[in-house]
């Protein structure tokens, strides 16, 4: 309770300071409207003007670069003590101004809240910094309430005040406001120390470090060093101005220090779990840290280190900042990563597209001016990369508008869309090769008003077409096709001599095209249709090859039909296999319906009997209807284990056949002697399923028809095969008639298995003398490779 105390004083007393400040700061930045006139001290000992900054009173007062500020408040500016000190003209009430043609002029200013505020130098410099304040407020307000305890939260939250009072105190700074260009050299180095702290502390949740604590504690007191000094140079005349512009270049070196540091540890981070899980992470943290801090380290800090002059005011790089806090609260807070390689892509590519257009319009613009205004390298790359970031921001915005607006706004361009969807739907339905031409056909006519819709076959071998027809357009689309056959790829749109060709299939050398006309109305195939063709194709070349695929395992089925007699092993093979699926999948139903409400039902049986009073006599009927219950959860167990046998492969064989025999004996009054040599080469998933199945079939019929006392198995794995001897001393049968009798169907599914796997099997049997089964199955079958290349048919067990 104590602790929690003094955690709400804390936190009471930040929050007052916090507010007390932010409140001084906006009273400084509407008193004095901003003039933004950075000097610089000639040879001759006068003060120039360097810089304009945009949305100030200088530009607004018609002052030019270049020209000399004589007097500021009626003394000489070299007394002016913003001037002395800061190199810059603020605050202040007037100014005499020597211009380039030598004549002076008076400037003045007025200050108060009805001085001359214009809206831009307010949006730029209180209404934006104040929103980006209120969302660093609002982002660090829910995070300390959802994550209070988490010291990854705090430290973000400090992070997100950090740039947000930085950003905010930037316009009292630019007023050369003290509080204010306190704040900028006290808190703005530091932003990078305590990005570098909330990595460390939020990967430590991973088991990782994102940097040594060590450094962090060096680059701390280095960078406190040098605020310091500046500090002292703000608040007092100990240092001179000389000095302090090399402290000012070192203060700014700091800073691009600190965000080396910070990418270069990213970068590092990216590289080493670039395969792992971690990669997605560490690309969204780099990318939005880049994002945020590149233009101001490149337009802003790197020019500083030579002088005053800045490439892209800050104002306009500042606002890249907004990406940190909504990127880290991201991260923080949600359990799922967005796409940032589709991000990516999508920025490569636009800022490619962006790069040209740019360039001609700053091209274009110097031709426009070159003969009124003489403008600096600087001010050509200012126009070029704000033309080239609004470019860019332009294509991405598109995309979305697109998205959004399209559909609603140009429905016409939209039918192909739900022409792609309706005929996606009528294809599911399609069984016959006829039918997906009628389908094909009835959806491009009801778009396009082609001329006509036929379906033609090249034939590569015989080196025809068919059908055509002894017109002249017939005549060169078939001479046309014969030429390009060899080129021609399934799903491509072709433009033919009178007009277009999808192709949908290929089978052997025949290759499936559909002729489209030329349109009716004389026009050319716009972009939209060849898309929209091109997709048809793809989706019609797709059905068109599982129905060849079908109809060529239909064909091969009638054929070993009309070859053999007896049925080949790989479709027996084939007809298990999708035996064994179906079984899996009604074992899966029970066990997920009727064996799930059968416990139900008992369980809400017993909660009745525990929690209500009942009689002697109605408790007894409750009882052997309990009993009923389990007995019928023990049948459906039992079923479902019969159906889909649990651990078959992972068993093995021998295991396997131990556990239904374990389980024979208990239910029936027959002994099995089972006697197992070990495998010295493992037996695949449909060879153990087989003899699996095989000692189910057996075990089952010395049951029901046998009446065997004893049962005897053998199993072993000879040369290249297995051996398999089954032995009862039931009842018999006479095995010249088992295939013609209703009571032996379970013995002949034993045989057909056996032909499945190539295998051979014999039965021996009298009336009264038992049955005797000698089963003998190759290691390796000789029909064991798919024309796919896969081993036999065990995909088709799921």
């Amino acid at each position: 309770m104590k602790l929690l105390r003094s955690r709400n004083l804390l936190l009471f007393l930040f929050l007052s300071g916090l507010f007390a400040l932010l409140g001084y700061l906006t009273v400084v930045i509407i008193s004095d409207p901003f003039i933004g006139i950075v000097t610089v001290k000639n040879s001759q000992g006068e003060y120039l003007v360097e810089s304009l900054e945009p949305a100030g009173q200088a530009v607004l007062k018609g002052i030019q670069l270049g020209d000399v500020i004589d007097e500021v408040n009626g003394k000489p500016a070299g007394q002016n003590v913003n001037i002395i000190k800061f190199s810059s003209v603020e605050r202040v009430e007037s100014i005499v101004v020597s211009e380039k043609t030598g004549e002076q002029r008076l400037v003045t200013f007025n200050r108060g809240w009805n001085g001359d505020h214009t809206g831009l130098e307010l949006l730029i410099q209180l209404y934006i910094p104040w929103a980006s304040l209120l969302l660093f407020l609002g982002l660090s307000t829910f995070l300390y309430r959802k994550r209070k305890n988490d010291s990854a939260a705090i430290m973000l939250i400090l992070f997100f005040l950090a740039i947000g009072l930085s950003y905010f105190s930037s316009a009292a700074a630019y007023r050369n406001d003290l509080v204010g260009v306190t704040v900028m050299y006290a808190v703005i180095p530091f932003v990078a120390i305590l990005f570098l702290l909330f990595m460390n502390m939020y990967l430590r949740r991973y088991g990782m470090i994102f940097i040594s604590p060590k450094l962090i504690w060096y680059l701390s007191v280095a960078f406190s060093i040098v605020s310091l000094f500046c500090l002292v140079y703000i608040w007092t005349n100990f240092i001179p101005e000389k000095v302090f512009l090399n402290a000012r270049m070192v203060y700014h070196a700091t800073l691009i220090v600190g965000n080396f540091i910070c990418v270069y540890q990213l970068f590092r981070k990216f590289f080493y779990y670039r395969s792992s899980r971690f990669n997605s992470l560490f690309k969204i943290t780099l990318t939005s840290h880049l994002v945020a801090f590149t233009p101001f380290t490149t337009m802003n800090l790197l020019p500083l280190l030579g002088g005053n002059i800045q490439i892209l005011p800050a104002a306009f790089t500042a606002p890249f900042l907004f990406v940190l806090p909504i990127v880290y609260f991201y991260l923080l807070t949600s359990n799922q990563l967005f796409d940032v390689d589709f991000i990516l892509t999508r920025f490569k590519y636009y800022t490619l597209l962006s790069l040209l257009p740019a360039l001609i319009v700053t091209l274009a613009y110097a031709a426009i001016v070159s003969g009124d205004v003489v403008f600096s390298w600087v001010r050509w790359l200012q126009i070029f990369i704000v033309s080239y970031v609004v470019m860019t921001l332009f294509l991405y915005s598109k995309e979305q508008i697109d998205h959004k607006f399209r559909p609603k706004l140009f429905k016409a361009m939209y039918s192909y869309q739900d022409s792609l969807d309706r005929f996606s739907r009528k294809i599911a339905r399609v069984m016959k090769r006829d039918d997906l031409e009628m389908v094909l056909k009835e959806e491009i006519g009801a778009l396009l008003p082609a001329s006509r819709i036929d379906f033609l076959i090249v034939d590569q071998i015989e080196a025809v077409v068919n059908p055509v027809g002894e017109q002249d357009d017939e005549q060169s689309t078939a001479i046309f096709l014969l030429q390009v056959s060899d080129s021609l790829q399934v799903g491509e749109v072709v433009e033919l001599p009178h007009g277009l060709g999808l192709i949908i299939g290929c089978q052997k050398s025949k290759q499936y095209i559909v002729w489209i006309g030329s349109k009716t109305n004389h026009t050319r195939f716009n972009s939209d249709e060849l898309r929209w063709l091109k997709t048809l194709a793809n989706y019609a070349s797709i059905v068109f090859e599982n129905l060849y695929l079908i109809e060529s395992l239909i064909e091969d089925l009638e054929s070993e039909v009309k070859k053999e007699q007896a049925t080949t092993p790989w479709i027996l093979r084939l007809l298990f296999c999708l035996s064994e699926n179906e079984r899996r999948k009604l074992a899966a139903d029970l066990h997920d319906s009727a064996l799930q409400d059968q416990l139900l039902w008992y369980r809400r049986l017993e909660a009745l009997m525990l929690d209500h009073p009942i009689t002697e006599k109605l408790e007894v009927e409750l009882d052997e209807i309990k009993e009923g219950l389990l007995d019928v959860i023990h049948q459906i167990r039992e079923t479902c284990n019969e159906l889909r046998p649990p651990l078959l492969k992972e068993m093995g064989i021998v295991e396997a056949l131990e556990s239904i025999i374990e389980h024979t004996q208990m239910r029936n009054n027959f002994a099995v002697d089972f006697r197992a040599k070990p495998f010295d080469n493992l037996l695949n998933e449909e060879q153990i399923t087989a003899i699996y199945r095989i000692v189910q079939e057996l075990l089952r019929n010395a049951d029901k028809h046998a009446r065997a006392n004893l049962v005897t198995l053998e199993l072993e794995q000879r040369t290249n095969m297995v051996y398999f001897h089954y032995k009862d001393d039931g009842v018999g049968m006479d095995v010249d008639y088992m295939e013609a009798s209703f009571e032996h169907m379970g013995l002949s599914g034993i045989k057909e298995r056996v032909a499945s796997l190539e295998g051979e099997i014999t039965f021996r049997s009298k009336r009264g003398k038992g049955l005797e089964v000698i089963i003998i199955l190759p290691q390796n079958m000789t029909t064991g490779r798919s024309e796919r290349g896969l081993l036999r048919d065990s995909y088709l067990i799921s």
